[in-house]
This record gives C-alpha cells, structure tokens and sequence, in this order.
C-alpha cells in the first residue's frame, strides 16, 4: 500500500470505501419494471440478500414480492389509462414475464381484466 506504484489500487480502495450503499427504496424504485430476481436487487443494492430482506422490511413495511407486484399493477393500470399500447406490451414493459399471470392478479387487484379495464377507460 506504500508503495507509490500502487496509488491508483489506493485511489480506487479509498473511492469504494467512501461511497455508502444506495437506499433500498431508490434502488426498487429505479429496477422495478425489470425481471430481476431478490439476489438481484440485493447485489444492486450493495447487501446481502438476508440483509436486503430485512431491510426492505423495515422501510417498506411488506415482503419485496408483495411490493414488486403492487407497483407493477399501480404502473399497469397508468399504463392502461394513458396510452394505447396493448395489454401485452403493457404485461412486458410492466415488469410481467407471463400475461396469464399478470391477468390473472389485475383481475383480483382491479375486479377486471386488463382487457375489460381498458374498454372501459375513454379513448385515449
């Protein structure tokens, strides 16, 4: 570490150690819309997945699952009121891997089908 060959190791050690872990909730906010697995998030967000849990526990209040599903219903519906792409586009870019899925708990959040939600809103 002395050495002064080694200045450039000591200046990236001292930039990684001075710079604190994201916050969870900026973190989710930012990657929600992404397929990303809770490891994921715990590696973006700088901690353990144990650590991560616990902590998006105490921030948030609910699991990471429940919290993942929420938003991406709250962006589906948005997405379902203001634009005119299809309800497949919306499943995808909403985060949803499976549209079956996605209609399935719109339907139990919403009381409706995305398809039937979407008749319903005036025309865009």
């Amino acid at each position: 570490m002395h050495n002064p060959r080694n200045q450039d190791v000591l200046s990236i050690a001292n930039n990684i150690q001075l710079h604190e872990r994201p916050s969870i909730q900026q973190v989710m906010e930012d990657n929600f819309l992404y397929n990303l697995t809770l490891e994921d998030f715990a590696k973006i967000s700088l901690r353990s997945l144990a650590t991560f849990k616990r902590e998006f526990k105490s921030v948030f209040n609910t699991t990471p699952g429940k919290w993942l599903l929420h938003k991406r219903l709250e962006n589906a519906n948005m997405l379902l009121n203001y634009t005119s792409k299809s309800v497949n586009e919306i499943a995808f870019e909403s985060g949803f891997e499976n549209n079956t899925h996605f209609s399935r708990v719109f339907k139990e959040k919403y009381g409706k089908s995305p398809l039937h939600f979407r008749k319903e809103v005036p025309s865009i």
